[in-house]
């Protein structure tokens, strides 16, 4: 009995992850589909058709990171003008999992009363780009590849700036400034991170690394010059299993999030709102604000190790996405999964898909997208 405890439990976290990852082939087909229609449809109905199909995975998504997983959500700070309506936005936030990206989902998902998942971008590492169809995907959508090594490609930076502020639609733009994540398993990026605020003059952080302020700052420059932001959210995202003994400085994974411990199985995401206006124009100025919002980040992650909660709460254990919202495009998706099984012209479809893979990867080279 107890080994079909542990093999359920197991269940919880494999499924869901497979789950996922094979969506992506349903996925990358129907938007291969609405792609070789483009050109006879209007540039907003291509987009919305686009935003639909983007909007579902995302709902599945949090099907599985909210409405599974079971996770007590905790808000803080300016929580309350992030509902109030959508709007152009650039999210800085700390970066611990990869799961992080679930959680400004989640906040995405709560811009306005009927959500905004098909908003949601993130400037990723160059490396994304060989992730079969997922890779190609995400750049059609606005995502931004940037290179963490090598020689720094300015133009297909501002090209993806230039899509998003000429859209003619809100946007999410999420950065991780650390450029990589804060863990204990990786004590190189930690010990660099404490030589340079050594070299700098600024305190040690115990839960952040050094911000890098390049891909912020421009985004922020093209961006607001394009006229097309209207905030810059700073958020703060810790993680209950973190405060497991043994557990500082270790975030959970995908499978760790879904299937934890239910006592620790809890997120503290604290917002906080500025203006564009609000940032210094000067890059050294700038790179100073932003590193205070990290030692401010840091000073807040040390009281939440300490205390379990965040600053300024706002909502304790708030609802989780509805069903509703959620339950139909997980459905949908599970259903296109099993398809195969049944149908020839899905296998066909499917099996078309995956061949153009490669040839996706390199038509992201041809045009210099990356």
């Amino acid at each position: 009995m107890l080994s079909v405890i542990v093999a359920a439990h197991e269940l919880k976290a494999v499924i869901p992850t497979l789950y996922l990852a094979g969506s992506q082939l349903p996925f990358a087909t129907v938007s291969l589909g609405i792609g070789a229609i483009s050109w006879v449809l209007p540039a907003r109905c291509f987009r919305a058709l686009d935003n639909f199909l983007y909007k579902t995975y995302m709902r599945t998504c949090l099907f599985i990171f909210e409405n599974l997983s079971g996770v007590t959500i905790n808000f803080y700070g300016d929580i309350e003008n992030l509902r109030l309506k959508k709007e152009s936005a650039i999210i800085i936030s700390n970066h611990q999992s990869d799961v992080d990206w679930a959680v400004s989902q989640m906040l995405a998902s709560r811009q306005s009363p009927e959500g905004g998942e098909h908003m949601f971008r993130v400037m990723v590492k160059n490396a994304i780009h060989f992730v079969p169809l997922f890779g190609w995907y995400i750049y059609q959508h606005g995502y931004i590849y940037v290179r963490r090594f090598g020689k720094y490609k300015k133009g297909p930076v501002e090209r993806q700036l230039h899509y998003l502020s000429t859209m003619g639609e809100p946007f999410w733009l999420l950065i991780f400034p650390e450029g990589t994540r804060f863990t204990k398993k990786r004590p190189d990026a930690i010990e660099k991170s404490e030589e340079i605020c050594e070299k700098i003059g600024v305190p040690k952080m115990n839960n952040v690394l050094v911000p890098r302020a390049g891909g912020f700052s421009n985004a922020l420059d093209g961006l607001t010059k394009a006229g097309a932001l209207d905030a810059v959210y700073d958020v703060t995202i810790a993680y209950g299993q973190t405060r497991q003994e043994g557990r500082h400085g270790r975030a959970p994974n995908m499978f760790e999030f879904v299937c934890g411990n239910p006592k620790y199985q809890n997120i503290h995401i604290h917002v906080r709102r500025f203006a564009p206006s609000e940032i210094p124009n000067d890059i050294e100025e700038r790179k100073k604000w932003l590193m205070d919002r990290f030692q401010e980040k840091d000073k807040m992650l040390d009281d939440f190790y300490s205390q379990g909660q965040l600053p300024d709460l706002r909502e304790s254990d708030a609802p989780r996405i509805s069903l509703s919202r959620s339950l139909l495009p997980a459905l949908a998706f599970g259903a296109a999964l099993v398809a195969p099984f049944f149908s020839e012209r899905v296998r066909t479809a499917y099996v078309a898909t995956i061949a153009t893979s490669p040839l996706l990867i390199g038509w992201l080279h041809i045009r210099g997208c990356v």
